[in-house]
């Protein structure tokens, strides 16, 4: 038996006997109603009408219509809930008040337990269309009247409810059970598009909350190139209000060609666009994608937006290029020191020019970064990068990128330089005095107007840039010998800041900064003993405080006991001789490498680690020592 059809005579006959068995089981008075029969208060009807609410919107403007083919005065129509509670009847007042009679009014459950056969309770049983005519109903109030029911359904075939038609049984028609059965597959229907409405509006508003919440600037254009849609973020980026309309030509400096975008749509991913806006110049990046239709129509496009710094604050996170170190990290209390860091707070506090000049080794770039983080741009990008580590011919692009198609091998789209990068936040330009010359005037101009060109561009980028320079180098000196223009030194010697080296800050300094490498290197770091701090103090530090560090990280791996003594520095207390001291660097240099390798297992990445320099200058100090 399939649900929802209608039963034949045969199985008809089987479903009404069986009934009138269950019912004569269960003691149901055959000739009147149960007067014990369940009955809702008006309050518990009108919830259940609420729970099937939707049920009966649908429903009852449909009873309207069956009184176009059937007589109010000779039939009620009724409508009860999937667990048999009648929820609405209409008819004449007569025909009202006969059903009262039989218990036939809104509130009664009519199920078989409760009143036997009849077609509302055969049909919530069976989920089938039932017709009952006369004396196969099982109480004989109903033997006069004919009853026709069908089962309503809703998603997954869950049972709503049932319609239930009835009037004098020499009414009796078969046509009237089709009519029933048809209205109730009529309201399925009905059910069924409000379903699909109510699910494609919740649907377009949760697009429409993903549209809006998007992180993106989101621009959606139809097939003519008219802008339909912009998102809260995009209205943001772009500063401009009411562009829903427009051709999305309005917006100067963003040409879409949609037939491109179909025949190379890998052409339209992470393009760069300079825009006009309110006077200003605003860079994107955007990509854009075609809508198709399932039949192949182009309905239009979307368009992913955002700013370029924007991409680049992102680009910052991935890559790590933060600043880490605070004026926390910087330990010492020596006079000249702690006069280098007043001056460093000082310069964190605006955007000028500031030039860190100290010995190779000082911490100049601890400085920069603590001077970064005090800033108002420490949220922002901290970009390193060694002027004279970089080859001269590939400097200009490290410093100002390119254009696609600049040259061969160049980057799809092109590539922004480190100035770029650094937008709005701090460029370390580290080795300053180690420029090319050709390059030096390059960053003048840069310094002079803000701007920068893109090897191969036409246009300048304006930028937001705070430059910090570093230098070992006496620029002063370089300048008389021809190797540094003395337009830029002014440029950049805006704010001084001389770090001293350690040997002239003193016992204090070298011992804090010699417990401190300890601590941070070793959960129990091993103690001092009085000589290894005589050693460490009595040493000329040619490599200054990288010098200490390295040479605390070796000792950690030769000393095996509480204590750090004096054999495990493999430092010479020898005094300087300031013309051989050329040689006994080289020689110190050598002989740090090889206790270092000998320390790590001749492991090349974590030695480098340890001296403080790229895997890269190691072998090149090997090769240079013939090692």
């Amino acid at each position: 038996m399939k649900t929802g059809q209608i039963l034949s005579a045969e199985e008809m006959h089987r479903q009404i006997e069986l009934s009138f068995n269950r019912s004569k089981e269960r003691g149901i008075d055959p000739i009147l109603r149960n007067t014990d029969q369940t009955l809702l208060s008006p309050a518990e009807l009108a919830a259940r009408r609420r729970e099937s609410s939707e049920l009966l919107d649908v429903l009852l403007p449909q009873f309207k219509e069956f009184y176009n083919f059937l007589s109010p005065t000779e039939f009620v129509i009724a409508a009860t809930d999937s667990d048999g509670y009648i929820l609405h009847i209409e008819g004449s007042n007569d025909l009202i008040e006969s059903a009262a009679r039989r218990n036939c009014i809104p509130g009664y459950r009519w199920t078989e337990k409760d009143v036997g056969t009849t077609a509302i309770a055969l049909a919530l049983k069976l989920k089938s269309p039932i017709q009952l005519i006369g004396d196969e109903h099982y109480c004989q109030q109903a033997h006069g009247l004919t009853s026709s029911t069908a089962p309503v359904f809703g998603k997954a075939k869950k049972l709503l409810g049932v319609i239930a038609v009835s009037g004098p049984s020499e009414k009796a028609h078969p046509h009237t059970l089709y009519m029933v059965t048809t209205a109730a597959r009529a309201v399925e229907q009905q059910l069924r598009v409000l379903r699909r409405n109510q699910e494609l509006a919740l649907n377009v508003r949760f697009l429409d909350q993903v549209i809006a919440t998007s992180r993106m600037g989101l621009i959606i254009i139809n097939s003519e190139k008219h802008i339909w849609r912009v998102n809260r973020r995009g209205t943001e980026i772009l500063k401009v209000k009411n562009l829903v309309g427009q051709p999305i030509s309005a917006l100067k400096g963003l040409a879409i060609d949609l037939d491109d975008v179909q025949a190379r749509p890998e052409s339209w991913i992470n393009k760069e666009s300079r825009l006009k806006v309110k006077n200003q110049t605003l860079t994107l990046i955007y990509t854009v994608q075609l809508v198709m239709a399932p039949d192949g129509e182009r309905l239009g496009a979307l368009i992913t937006f955002s700013e370029v710094k924007e991409i680049y604050k992102l680009a910052d996170t991935i890559a790590g290029t933060r600043a880490h170190f605070t004026f926390d990290s910087l330990v010492g209390s020596c006079g000249p020191f702690v006069e280098a860091l007043n001056l460093a707070k000082r310069s964190a506090s605006s955007d000028t020019t500031v030039l860190l000049q100290g010995e190779t080794g000082t911490g100049k770039e601890l400085f920069a970064q603590a001077i970064h983080n005090l800033s108002d741009r420490s949220q922002n990008a901290f970009i390193p990068i060694n002027c004279g580590a970089i080859p001269a011919n590939l400097l200009e692009s490290e410093l100002f990128g390119y254009v696609e198609g600049t040259f061969t091998g160049a980057s799809k789209g092109g590539k922004p330089g480190k100035f770029e990068l650094a937008n709005t936040g701090t460029i370390l330009l580290d080795e300053i005095g180690d420029m090319p010359h050709n390059m030096q005037v390059k960053l003048l101009r840069v310094l002079q107007t803000g701007e920068v060109y893109r090897i191969g561009a036409n246009k300048p980028v304006k930028i937001d840039t705070r430059i910090i320079a570093c230098t070992h180098v006496n620029l002063l000196q370089a300048i008389r010998e021809g190797r540094f223009r003395e337009d830029l030194y002014y440029r950049l010697n805006v704010f001084p800041i001389v770090i001293p080296p350690l040997k002239e800050r003193g016992r204090a300094d070298i011992l804090s900064l010699a417990e401190l490498f300890l601590s941070e290197n070793a959960a129990t770091p091993p103690k001092l003993t009085q000589d290894a701090c005589d050693t460490l103090c009595a040493y000329h530090w040619p490599g200054n405080v990288r010098e200490l560090e390295n040479c605390m990280q070796r000792a950690l791996h030769l000393c095996e006991g509480r204590e750090l003594r004096t054999e495990h520095l493999s430092l010479s207390t020898a005094p300087v001789d300031k013309a051989a001291q050329t040689g006994t660097l080289e020689e110190m240099n050598r002989k740090m490498i090889v206790d270092t390798l000998e320390a790590t297992h001749h492991n090349m990445a974590q030695s480098a680690k340890i001296l403080g320099i790229s895997r890269a200058t190691l072998y090149r100090k090997l090769k240079q020592y013939n090692m």
